[in-house]
């Protein structure tokens, strides 16, 4: 008879246990993959993947924005260098443009005077070349 008694008994505690574990709800181990580790604190290990996540997208931040300084400072090299071209070029074309009118007049007149873009002529008075 005890040895039903113990039976029984032993049934008795080990559905008590299932009872007690059972709604227990915590994460269960295949749930955690392969972070689960029961001697580290994984808030600690979580908010060290955040640190080192968030230190990541600041170095791309950091490159992108690099990257758009070069782009911009060539952007702004080649424009640079296409407005002085174009002062240049202007600025050469109307002095070929002066020496042409001036030797134009020379060779027309004769006693031209380039400072004040006249001629003198035969009664004395001086004229604008044209």
């Amino acid at each position: 008879m005890f040895l039903k008694t113990g039976r029984a008994v032993l049934l008795l505690v080990a559905a008590a246990q299932l009872l007690v574990l059972l709604p227990y709800s915590g994460d269960a181990h295949a749930q955690r993959g392969d972070r689960y580790n029961p001697q580290w604190n994984q808030d600690y290990r979580d908010r060290e993947r955040d640190d080192w996540q968030r230190r990541e997208r600041e170095r791309e931040r950091e490159r992108e924005r690099r990257h758009d300084a070069k782009t911009t400072g060539v952007v702004v090299g080649v424009v640079g260098a296409a407005v002085v071209a174009g002062v240049i070029a202007a600025a050469a074309k109307r002095e070929r443009e002066t020496r042409e009118r001036a030797d134009y007049c020379m060779n027309r007149y004769g006693n031209y005077d380039r400072r004040t873009d006249s001629y003198r002529d035969r009664d004395g008075y001086t004229y604008p070349c044209r």
